[in-house]
């Protein structure tokens, strides 16, 4: 049985598969299965990921599924996976040669890490690079549920590699989540509950971007957003309330930014009078209110 498997989710992406497929075989840790996910597509999906089973009949597997969204599509390759541990890889997404070799050796010297990570090249639709985020070290590692929570710590997906005793204790994808994003975020959260996070300080995977993207949408966002704080932190739950309102403060404060790039100021503001009525101590909320009136005259 393989140590690894690789989800590779994909929807009408033929167009990118090829690089996606090569990154994963170009690997220098090979103890490893690849497994394809079609959710539905109508592009040639099928057929891009035949040429590579030809000649890697042992090493990809292809499943068909109708269309269902991302986190089912993952559900999906995680029950038919064999590896102990799982690497996610989205289909236009691409990995350095050395992603898993850095990250395997992690979880096997430590049962207690549960997710092992690393930082990401953004690259857009004709894979050029874009840029690299700078990351804050101290929020990525260990027992990180309030930073993932309050979006002090973003996991990239393209670099994850987790236990599949992970996803067999706290449970897989969320599917109510399907179509409106943050399925990744949740899962973190509940592994982040009861395991360690590791965090590799280098580029390990290239994260392409598209203006369609779901994190794109705010509407959707805010919905996905939601959804995950009333799971965390109910409403009614006071052990938890200060939390909430500090995750509620975020959602707000990052709407509010959208607003402002798009020059929509007064949805700006509003938005930012939201974030500081839940937490009335943040800072930002505060700052991006005053340049709202600022460059608004």
């Amino acid at each position: 049985m393989p140590k690894v498997t690789v989800l590779i989710p994909s929807y009408n992406a033929a167009h990118f598969l090829p690089t996606s497929i090569e990154s994963a075989l170009s690997q220098t840790y090979q103890d490893f299965e690849i497994v394809v996910i079609d959710d539905g597509s109508s592009d040639k999906t099928k057929d891009v990921v035949k040429t590579y089973i030809d000649k890697y009949p042992n090493k990809i597997h292809y499943l068909w599924q109708e269309n269902k969204g991302l986190p089912a599509a993952r559900n999906t390759g995680i029950a038919h996976s064999q590896g102990e541990y799982l690497a996610l890889l989205d289909a236009d997404d691409k990995w350095l040669p050395c992603r898993l070799e850095e990250e395997v050796g992690i979880l096997d010297a430590d049962s207690s890490i549960g997710i092992v990570h690393a930082n990401i090249t953004l690259i857009d639709v004709n894979g050029k690079e874009i840029s690299t985020p700078k990351r804050q070290i101290n929020h990525l590692n260990g027992f990180i549920f309030n930073n993932i929570l309050l979006r002090k710590a973003d996991i990239s997906c393209p670099t994850v590699l987790f236990r599949r005793s992970c996803s067999e204790e706290v449970g897989l994808f969320d599917i109510n989540l399907s179509r409106l994003g943050c399925e990744d975020r949740d899962l973190w959260l509940r592994i982040a509950q009861k395991y360690k996070i590791a965090y590799i300080d280098k580029v390990l995977s290239y994260y392409r971007v598209s203006p369609q993207s779901m994190s794109s949408n705010l509407e959707k966002m805010l919905a996905a957003r939601l959804y995950v704080i009333d799971k965390f932190c109910p409403p009614n739950d006071k052990d938890k309330q200060v939390l909430r309102n500090k995750a509620l403060a975020k959602i707000f404060k990052d709407r509010g930014d959208g607003f402002l790039m798009q020059k929509d100021y007064i949805k700006a503001r509003q938005e930012y009078h939201k974030a500081i009525k839940h937490d009335p101590l943040a800072f930002w909320p505060r700052v991006n209110l005053i340049k709202t009136v600022l460059t608004n005259k």
